[in-house]
Parts: structure tokens; C-alpha cells; sequence
């Protein structure tokens, strides 16, 4: 009966305690509940792939969207250039007042006023464009190649975005991995410590092994608050690129894999560089100012068509209001006598000889670009075979010299500095894998790779 009645007893406590708590804390919870309605909404962690992260970038990038608006510039000037092949049509209307006209007198006719104090003209004419020695389809070419490179300039920014953005992401990610290594190094000094202390209860330890564990506890602590507060860092930038509040959690979703037995190394003909198809495109716009210039020797000549209405118009003795049509052509040519025609197209061909240095200088830096970050690629996959063993042999070092301490047949101090090799060997191999992304990346940029804006 007793038993029966403590346990009771105790359940009625429990029962009591939870229903003091649940009135003791029912401020609580409802200031909580207010805060979450009228307060705002505690932000929850993105899941982001890599993917995802080079598509949010680009849909936040400033220099992008700078780029389209260029493009669009460019294709206004375009359609611009090629609505002058149409013709145009002028309206000129006037009305003006003179208090004071001429007179002249005719024998056996008397005076009449030579005009009208009062005149009032309206003009429509049509202009079509006969020939122009290449000027309009000169300025059609060059605005044509304006546009062509605009796009290019905007596949180059998207190229740059994703390459800023995937760069980002890495760097994150090995951040996460450094502070991870940092964590796991700091719970093994822990362990350490606390094997110390039990050491030294047991009589198989001294002060000097005790200080030594706090020391090493103290500076790999410091070190992980460090490697957190390079992820946080890292974070924030990412953040930012992605257009994103820096205290956005962010959950890296993508999946670190070492590489593979065989090292696939991706290839591409690095003239697939917008860059270079954007100065192609300068090169021709060049060619074409230089006829566009030279046209100047040739004269212009065009058809127009005209209608006339006004008072008094064509006849100046009688004050009505008349019309007519008017049909014709006209030439223009404006030769300048100090050679201005030449000079600017010589000053256009040396624009696109500068424009074809600037090409072949691109090529040569893209090149050496492609053949660096392939050794890059080379050394990278080398480091991670090479950093794995290591981080074996370490690992397999720790334990033996744990089970050594622990046995009291090795120093703590020793047991201190091949934890820190572990360390150090751990973090060196996490690293590897994703500095073998990261050069992968800087190739698939280099080589203007399509596979940049996709996952690893």
C-alpha cells in the first residue's frame, strides 16, 4: 500500500508540477506568440545547391541587369539605323504678320500690294533616300555588330556571375569543413583533458600534464571560434550575392565527392569566350566605321514629294488661299577641302587594328589561363590522393597513442602534438577536395565551359 501511494504521490507531482509550469509560463508562451504574429517570422534556413546558388546570383547581379538594359540600348540604335532606309515625311506650317508690304504700280492697271500683311504656308514633304554611297547600310552594319557584341557582353557578365558565385559557394563550403575538422579536434582534447584529470586522480599524472591539456584545450577552442567565424564570413558573402539578408542561415545542400580513379578534366575551344566573340564584333563595327567614313566621297541623292497650302502662297498679287504639288530630286555632296573625309577613316582604321590587338592580347591571356588552371587541376588531384594517405596513417597514429596514454606509457604532451597532426592532416584532406572543385571551376571558366552554371 505504501508503494502505491508514493507512486501516486509522485504522479500527482508531476501532474501539479506540469500545470504550475504551464500557468507560471502562459505569459511567456503568449508573448512568444505575439512576438511570432506581430513581430515577425523567425527566418528559417535555405536549402541551396549549387545550382540554385549560381541562379539566384545571376537573377541579383547589378552588372547583369546592367548589361540587358546595354542590349536593349544596342537594339533600339539597330532598328534606329534601319528605319533610315525609310522614307520621311516633314511638316512645316507657319503663320506671320508684316504691317508694312511693298507696292507696285503697273501703267493703266494702277497698284497692287505685293504680298500679304497677313501669310500663312503649311508644307508636307516626302523624303526618300536613292542613294547615299553606303552610308545607311554602313550605319545599319556597325549597329548590327553593336548588338552582336552587347550580347556577348551579357553572356560574359552571366559567365563572370556564375564563376563569382560558384567560387563563393566552394569557399563557403571549405570553411564548413575547416570549422567541422576545428569541432572535431576540439572534442578530442576534451576527451584528452578529462583522461588527464582521471590520470591525475589515479596518481599517474602530474600538474604539468593537467596544464598542458588546459593550454592545448584553451588555444584549439580559440581556433574553432576562429574557423566559425571564417564560415560566418563566408556565409555573409555568399548572402550577399545571392541577394539575401547576410543573417540568412544558409543550409549548403551540395555534395562534396572526392574525384574519381580517372581524372575527368573537361575541354572546350576557349574561342567560345563571349569575350572574344564581343571584340570580334568591335573588330567589324570597326571595318564598317571605315566605310561608313569613306562613304563621305559620294554624294547623296534622293526623291521628294511635296504639297503646298497657304495664303498667298505662290501668288503674291492676289490674297486667297491656293495650293500645288511639287515633285523632284536633290543632291548633296559635301566635300571638305582639308582632307576631313580621310583622316576619319584613317583614324577608324587604326581603331580596328587596336581592337584586333586587343583580341589576339585576350586569346593569349585566356590561353595561359586554361593551360595554368590545368596544372591547377593536375596538382589538385594529386593533393587529395596524397592528403587521404596521410590522414590514414594519422589516424591510425592518434589511436595508437591514445591507447599509449591512456596506458600511461606515453606524455601528454606527445598525445597533444599528434592530435594536432591529426588536425592539421584532417583539414588538409577535407580541403583538397574542395580546392580540386575550386580549380576545376577557375578551368571551366577559363575555357568559357558551359558546365560552370551546373553542379560539381
Amino acid at each position: 500500500m505504501k508503494s502505491d501511494f508514493c507512486k501516486n504521490a509522485k504522479r500527482k507531482c508531476r501532474i501539479f508540477s506540469c500545470t504550475a509550469f504551464l500557468r507560471n509560463n502562459s505569459v511567456i508562451i503568449l508573448l512568444l506568440v505575439s512576438l511570432t504574429l506581430f513581430g515577425g517570422e523567425v527566418p528559417a534556413a535555405v536549402s541551396l545547391s549549387l545550382s540554385d546558388a549560381i541562379q539566384m546570383a545571376a537573377r541579383n547581379s547589378y552588372n547583369i541587369e546592367s548589361s540587358k538594359y546595354d542590349s536593349l540600348a544596342a537594339m533600339y540604335q539597330y532598328k534606329a539605323a534601319k528605319s533610315l532606309r525609310f522614307p520621311s515625311l516633314n511638316l512645316d506650317a507657319r503663320s506671320s504678320f508684316v504691317d508694312n508690304i511693298p507696292t507696285v504700280t503697273f501703267p493703266l492697271m494702277g497698284s497692287r500690294d505685293f504680298g500679304s500683311k497677313n501669310s500663312y504656308q503649311a508644307d508636307l514633304k516626302l523624303n526618300v533616300p536613292l542613294f547615299t554611297g553606303g552610308k545607311i547600310s554602313s550605319n545599319i552594319k556597325i549597329n548590327s555588330e553593336n548588338l552582336h557584341a552587347g550580347s556577348f557582353a551579357l553572356e560574359a557578365e552571366r559567365l563572370n556571375s556564375a564563376y563569382g558565385s560558384r567560387k563563393a559557394y566552394l569557399s563557403a563550403m571549405l570553411a564548413g569543413a575547416v570549422a567541422s575538422s576545428a569541432e572535431a579536434s576540439l572534442k578530442r582534447v576534451d576527451i584528452i583533458r578529462s583522461n588527464v584529470h582521471n590520470l591525475y586522480q589515479s596518481g599517474l599524472a602530474d600538474s604539468i600534464d593537467i596544464l598542458e591539456a588546459e593550454l592545448a584545450y584553451q588555444q584549439v577552442s580559440l581556433a574553432a571560434s576562429e574557423k566559425q567565424s571564417a564560415v560566418a564570413t563566408a556565409m555573409i558573402n555568399l548572402a550577399n550575392l545571392l541577394g539575401l539578408p547576410g543573417e540568412t542561415e544558409l543550409d549548403l545542400t551540395e555534395t562534396i565527392t572526392p574525384p574519381g580513379a580517372e581524372q575527368n578534366v573537361p575541354t572546350s575551344d576557349k574561342s567560345n569566350r563571349a569575350e572574344l566573340k564581343m571584340l570580334d564584333s568591335k573588330i567589324r563595327a570597326a571595318e564598317q566605321t571605315t566605310r561608313l567614313n569613306s562613304s563621305e566621297y559620294f554624294p547623296s541623292v534622293s526623291g521628294f514629294a511635296g504639297y503646298s497650302y497657304g495664303k498667298p502662297n505662290r501668288d503674291y498679287f492676289n490674297g486667297e488661299w491656293d495650293h500645288y504639288w511639287i515633285a523632284g530630286l536633290a543632291l548633296n555632296w559635301n566635300l571638305n577641302l582639308g582632307g576631313r573625309t580621310s583622316h576619319t577613316a584613317n583614324a577608324a582604321r587604326q581603331a580596328a587594328s587596336s581592337a584586333r590587338m586587343q583580341r589576339h592580347d585576350l586569346e593569349r591571356s585566356l590561353t595561359i589561363m586554361a593551360e595554368t588552371t590545368l596544372e591547377k587541376i593536375k596538382l589538385a588531384y594529386q593533393t587529395v590522393g596524397t592528403s587521404e594517405i596521410e590522414y590514414d596513417i594519422v589516424r591510425k597514429k592518434y589511436r595508437l597513442a591514445d591507447n599509449k596514454q591512456k596506458a600511461g606509457l606515453l606524455t601528454v604532451n606527445r598525445l597533444l602534438e599528434i592530435e594536432a597532426e591529426l588536425t592539421s592532416s584532417e583539414q588538409q584532406y577535407r580541403a583538397s577536395i574542395i580546392n580540386y572543385h575550386i580549380a576545376r571551376t577557375e578551368h571551366l571558366y577559363a575555357i568559357g565551359s558551359e558546365k560552370i552554371y551546373g553542379g560539381l
